[in-house]
């Protein structure tokens, strides 16, 4: 969903996990200008993506990790949404 110069994700819990990384680019195939946001509580649905510029379309994507000792391991990434901030 867009708002004002922001973004809100949401998404499907999943079981078994530890967190989701977002990452989210004004490119449309995340060659550059990528950032990445960890959200760490396995029970989370939804986060904001804040100062982001307005008017501008951002792509996002998003996956899920869980950590066995000390290593992460990833999930594949989501498909890619749209969205246009206002």
């Amino acid at each position: 969903k867009a708002g004002k110069k922001s973004v809100k994700v949401t998404w499907k819990k999943v079981k078994g996990i530890k967190g989701y990384q977002i990452q989210y680019s004004t490119n449309k195939k995340f060659k550059k200008g990528n950032k990445t946001i960890t959200v760490k509580s396995a029970k989370s649905t939804s986060a904001t993506i804040k100062k982001l510029k307005s008017k501008k379309k951002y792509y996002v994507r998003i996956r899920t990790y869980r950590t066995i000792g000390k290593k992460k391991y990833y999930s594949k990434w989501s498909a890619i949404k749209t969205s246009k901030t206002k």
